[in-house]
Parts: C-alpha cells; sequence; structure tokens
C-alpha cells in the first residue's frame, strides 16, 4: 500500500472517529425507566380538562390543557396557551417506556423518558436528544415534574445548560372549574 492511500485510509479514520466521539446530542439510556407505564398513562389522563396556573415568584397566571387522543394513548400537554410562548408536549408510551417529546417556545424539542421517583409523581428527564440543538448543553428542558397535590397538581421543569441546572419553573396547577380556579380567572379577567 502506498504512502497516499494509508493517509487516505487514516483521514478516513479519523473523520469517523471524531464525528462518533464528537457527538454531545446523543440517546442516553436510562435504567430506572417506569415500568407500570398504564399506572403512569392512568395518572397523566387524570389532568384532562383545562388549568390555570400560577408561577412561583410573581403574579402570573397562565392556562394549561391536556387533551387526551388516539383512544386516550396519547395525551397531549398545552403549556402556557393563553401568551405566544405556548408550549406543547405530547406524552405517549413506546416499547414499554413512557416518552414525551416537548415542543419548547425555545425552538427546540428535548425527548424525555420518565423516571421511576418513587414519590407517586411523574418525573420526566432528557434522553439527550434534544432537537434543533447542536449538542446537549445547549439551553432546553431538561426535566419536567408533575405533582399531585390537594387541591391540583404542581408541575415544575428543570432548565438545563452547559451541564448545569441554570433554572426552574414551577407552576401549581387548579382546574379552571374549581373555587381556586374561578378566583384565578375572575383576577385574570380584571387585569
Amino acid at each position: 500500500m502506498n504512502s497516499k492511500t494509508r493517509l487516505i485510509k487514516h483521514l478516513i479514520l479519523l473523520l469517523i472517529l471524531i464525528s462518533i466521539g464528537g457527538c454531545s446530542n446523543k440517546k442516553t439510556e436510562f435504567q430506572d425507566s417506569i415500568t407500570n407505564t398504564e399506572d403512569a398513562m392512568s395518572y397523566l389522563r387524570e389532568l384532562e380538562g383545562e388549568w390555570i396556573a400560577t408561577l412561583e415568584g410573581n403574579n402570573d397566571l397562565y392556562g394549561f390543557e391536556y387533551i387526551l387522543s388516539a383512544r386516550d394513548n396519547v395525551i397531549i400537554e398545552r403549556l402556557r396557551t393563553d401568551i405566544p410562548t405556548e408550549m406543547l408536549t405530547v406524552y405517549n408510551v413506546e416499547h414499554k417506556t413512557l416518552k414525551a417529546s416537548h415542543f419548547c417556545q425555545l425552538q427546540n424539542q428535548p425527548k424525555l423518558v420518565a423516571v421511576n421517583s418513587g414519590k407517586g409523581d411523574i418525573n420526566l428527564l432528557c434522553t439527550g436528544e434534544v432537537g434543533n440543538t447542536s449538542n446537549h448543553d445547549e439551553f432546553h428542558m431538561h426535566g419536567y415534574h408533575i405533582l399531585k397535590t390537594g387541591k391540583g397538581y404542581k408541575v415544575w421543569m428543570d432548565m438545563y445548560e452547559d451541564g448545569d441546572i441554570m433554572m426552574n419553573n414551577r407552576y401549581e396547577l387548579f382546574r379552571v372549574d374549581s373555587e381556586r380556579g374561578q378566583e384565578l380567572t375572575n383576577l385574570k379577567e380584571k387585569h
């Protein structure tokens, strides 16, 4: 083999290794994913309907909506429905794993998988796949938690950048037709 052919082969091998090792927007497998997906989907189905949400730390109010689709096998979550920065999350079970695809106001699409939290809530973590980004370290929603309370639900988003959680958005949700939901809706209409 002549030196030119050997050099070309080495360059090709180098490019292959760089492309394999250099991709940081690749899927992560979770060993602790939720195995009882039917209970998890039932938990999410309970959210069907319209909600009003308060954001921790300020007086802003937001609409949330949960829609059942595909014979109740897909849950569509509309977040912040009443403002231009509305977002959408689609939940479904794929290969016995509860997954979510989030379509963010940041124009990226993190993929999430439900993991065991041991607390009776739904806890989703980013798989490492974030569409519309060049790598996983760009700012994106990395974790999403849904916790049932006595009056409604608490939902929080962990926003991630460069290997760290940079901020948390924490919402408290009340059904629009609940007493607290009506109070908040009336407050919202006065503004």
